[in-house]
């Protein structure tokens, strides 16, 4: 692609997206998903997730940047664990949590500090999802 080409999101959202020059040997068509999602933050204690609060259901040390996705994106997608997702807003986090089954279109993003966790709220939020060709 070259540098500054705009991708058509599914969406039906147009994003310029900044490329280096040079990193792509020939030009791709590149779909990316936007999808609508609730976004909240959650704490590693028992309350909030189980008697392991400090280790994710992808068997690994809970650490800054991960996000816990509910199962229906997860599912819908053939996201895995170690996956990178983007959040509209926030960045990019690594997939390494699962949600509760009664949750849809959710996502969780892992904070260490409680009143930080308190005042994010619940928001909305696009979940992009890279499409392969």
């Amino acid at each position: 692609m070259r540098a500054g080409a705009k991708v058509v999101l599914a969406a039906g959202i147009l994003s310029p997206i900044l490329f280096t020059p040079g990193l792509v040997a020939q030009e791709a068509i590149v779909k990316i998903r936007a999808i609508p999602v609730k976004v909240t933050a959650y704490n590693p204690v028992p309350s909030q997730t189980d008697s392991s609060p400090l280790i994710t259901a992808s068997n690994k040390r809970v650490r800054a940047g991960m996000v816990a996705l509910s199962r229906d994106l997860e599912r819908e997608f053939g996201l895995t664990f170690g996956d990178t997702v983007y959040l509209h807003g926030f960045g990019s986090f690594v997939f390494e949590d699962r949600m509760h089954r009664r949750k849809r279109r959710h996502v969780d993003i892992l904070m260490f500090n409680p009143i930080e966790a308190r005042g994010f709220g619940v928001r909305k939020s696009y979940l992009f999802i890279l499409e392969e060709p």
